[in-house]
C-alpha cells in the first residue's frame, strides 16, 4: 500500500475536515482537543495539518500542530486508524510535523498524547522525553449561584496594570505575553473577580463549539488564596456556562499543581490525563 503525505495550513477546507472527523470516529478516546479540532477551520489560527492518504484517497492518519498563543511555540498530536498502525504511518506523520515546524521557524514544540503505553512507546522511538502532564477536568453547568458578599465578576474593561500584576504574581513575568494574547483574541473573553474595587482573580473563557466552555489562564492573587475566591469564581464560571447554554465546563491543570484540589471542590472531576513530550536535543 502506497501512502502519500501532504501538509496544509489552517484553515482547512471542509472536505479535509470531514475526512479527519470521520477518521476520528475510529478512536476510543476523544482526540479533538489535543488535535485542536476547533481551530481547523479558523482563518486566524496559526497551525497546520499533515495528512496521510492512500492512492484511493482514503485518509489513514493525520497530525495537527498549533501555535495556541502566537509565540512560535507549537503543540502537536497525531492519530492513525487503529487497523493501520503497523505501517509506520505515525513516524511519517511525525516527520511531516518536524518539516512543517522547521519551515515555520518554530521556537519550541511539544507533543501531546493521552497517557497510555502505546503513545509512550511511540514518543520514545521518535527521541522524545516526558516534559509534564495535565489533567483535563470537567463539570456540568450550574443553574443557580450567588457570589460571596462584596465580590463581583465583570468582563475586562481596561484594567491592564491590575491584570498584569495579578497574573505575574501567580505565574511569573513570562505569562505577560499570554495575557496580551488573550486580550487581543476576540474568541477569548477575560473576566475579573473584584472585591469591592480590588482585582483578586482572573479567568479567560473560550467557547468551543456549541457544547464546551473552556477556562484558561485562571489565577487568584497569591495574597488572597485560601479565602474561597478561587472556588467561588469557578462556580461562577459554571453558572455563566449555564447562561450560555453550554453542556460542559472544561479546564486543564498540571498534575503537580496544588490548585487541583480547588477545582475538585468546585465540582470538577478528572476526564483524562494528557502527557506532553519534548524532543531530546
Amino acid at each position: 500500500m502506497e501512502i502519500s503525505l501532504s501538509i496544509a495550513s489552517f484553515p482547512l477546507d471542509s472536505e479535509t475536515i470531514m475526512d479527519m472527523n470521520e477518521l476520528l470516529e475510529h478512536s476510543e478516546q476523544d482526540y479533538r482537543k489535543p488535535l485542536y479540532e476547533s481551530s481547523w477551520p479558523q482563518a486566524d489560527a496559526k497551525g497546520f495539518a499533515v495528512l496521510a492518504y492512500t492512492e484511493e484517497n482514503d485518509l489513514l492518519g493525520f497530525a495537527a500542530a498549533m501555535d495556541p498563543i502566537g509565540l512560535d511555540s507549537y503543540e502537536w498530536s497525531a492519530f492513525v486508524h487503529p487497523d493501520f498502525r503497523r505501517l509506520t504511518i505515525g513516524s511519517a506523520l511525525a516527520g511531516g510535523v518536524a518539516y512543517g515546524l522547521e519551515q515555520r521557524q518554530a521556537a519550541e514544540a511539544l507533543a501531546a498524547f493521552f497517557e497510555e503505553e502505546g503513545a509512550k512507546a511511540f514518543m520514545e522511538t521518535l527521541g522524545y522525553q516526558p516534559d509534564f502532564k495535565e489533567i483535563e477536568l470537567a463539570a456540568e453547568p450550574l443553574s443557580g449561584f450567588t457570589l460571596p458578599e462584596s465580590t463581583a465578576v465583570s468582563p475586562y474593561d481596561g484594567e491592564l496594570h491590575a491584570l498584569e500584576t495579578l497574573m505575574a504574581a501567580a505565574f511569573g513575568n513570562d505569562v505577560i505575553p499570554v495575557v496580551h494574547y488573550n486580550l487581543e483574541n476576540s474568541a477569548r473573553a477575560v473576566f475579573l473577580m473584584k472585591r469591592e474595587s480590588e482585582v483578586v482573580a482572573s479567568a479567560t473563557l473560550i467557547e468551543e463549539g456549541d457544547s464546551d466552555l473552556w477556562i484558561t489562564a485562571f489565577a487568584v492573587n497569591p495574597a488572597e488564596q485560601g479565602k474561597g475566591y478561587g472556588r467561588a469564581f469557578l462556580l461562577w464560571c459554571r453558572h455563566y456556562a449555564a447562561q450560555q447554554g453550554k453542556k460542559r465546563v472544561v479546564l486543564e491543570v498540571e498534575t503537580d499543581n496544588d490548585a487541583a484540589a480547588v477545582y475538585r471542590k468546585a465540582g470538577f472531576t478528572a476526564v483524562h490525563t494528557i502527557a506532553y513530550w519534548k524532543k531530546v536535543e
